[in-house]
């Protein structure tokens, strides 16, 4: 069990800054401008990859999608103003990866995660960063989904547009 200090907003920035000065975290230009297709035919360019390194192969990971669209901002806007919340989520017990993606054509946003297994991803949807996302969209646009023991680059590769 983490300790509720450890997923504390401040905390997590802090140690998601130390990460990325280490070498620990780092933005991947892996799949960035790639298009990927969802199970609901819906399309998606992704526009930012960040990744811990040295995650553990031998774990069993949950693949986390979610998909939503702003009441206000633009594409320019939201990319932006979406790295301190990344720096929030980077540093949150049990992350491993999030790819960002946008559909330009109905302004959608879709985040897929990697996190080091459900219990993680359970605490995370309970943590201020997450319920904040939530309240900046447009409530009926929210859509979830996870698999368990599943690794977000399989995941990702199945889908791309070639």
């Amino acid at each position: 069990m983490v300790s509720k200090l450890r997923k504390h907003p401040l905390i997590c920035l802090l140690l998601s800054a130390f990460c990325l000065l280490v070498g620990r975290l780092r933005l991947k230009r892996l799949y960035i401008k790639s298009m990927i297709k969802m199970d609901d035919d819906s399309a998606f360019q992704i526009f930012r990859y960040i990744s811990r390194e040295n995650i553990d192969i031998n774990q069993n990971h949950t693949v986390f999608i979610v998909k939503f669209k702003f009441s206000h901002l633009s594409f320019k806007a939201n990319k932006l103003t979406s790295i301190i919340p990344m720096l929030l989520i980077t540093g949150f017990p049990g992350f491993q990866k999030k790819i960002y993606c946008v559909n330009h054509l109905n302004g959608y946003w879709q985040g897929m995660y990697q996190w080091a297994n459900l219990e993680c991803l359970e605490e995370y949807k309970k943590s201020l960063v997450f319920r904040v996302m939530n309240k900046r969209a447009i409530p009926e646009s929210i859509s979830t989904e996870h698999f368990v023991d599943s690794d977000l680059d399989p995941f990702v590769k199945d889908r791309l547009i070639k």
